[in-house]
């Protein structure tokens, strides 16, 4: 296929200019590339001494949570420790109690309700003995 010189020469004209403009497009883009590296390069240098910072406070307060754990675990064993004394000092309280107040108490309880009911039947007896004969005959004729 042959084209015509003019035909050609627009050809030419227009893969010239694609060229020029595909070449300015690649150069603002190597610019802006080249912009945006500097400025990475500037936050890049504020932001590590603030890493360094945050990686100091974070292993201080890993430190700090390990020590704070190992003392909530000593704590919490002392505390399961004094509950388990206590409760036996308890338990052996009650015993103690049970065995030296109240079974004298249940033993002087039954003493005094035998009492009660000694002098109960005591007093009835008296009363009768003290009855006139006349309550109890006029008992029998009614």
């Amino acid at each position: 296929m042959n084209l015509n010189p003019v035909a050609s020469g627009i050809l030419v004209f227009w893969y010239l200019g694609f060229s020029l403009i595909l070449t300015g497009v690649l150069v603002f883009l190597t610019l802006k590339l080249h912009q945006l590296n500097a400025r990475l390069e500037t936050l890049s240098t504020q932001l590590t001494p603030v890493l360094e910072k945050v990686d100091q406070t974070l292993t201080l307060a890993n430190e700090k949570l390990v020590t704070v754990g190992t003392t909530t675990e000593s704590i919490l064993a002392h505390g399961e420790a004094v509950a388990a004394t206590v409760e036996a000092k308890t338990a052996t309280t009650s015993s103690l109690i049970q065995r030296t107040v109240y079974a004298p108490f249940v033993s002087v309880n039954a003493l005094l309700a035998g009492l009660a009911v000694g002098a109960q039947t005591f007093g009835v007896l008296q009363s009768r003995k003290k009855r006139p004969k006349k309550e109890t005959a006029s008992h029998g004729k009614q």
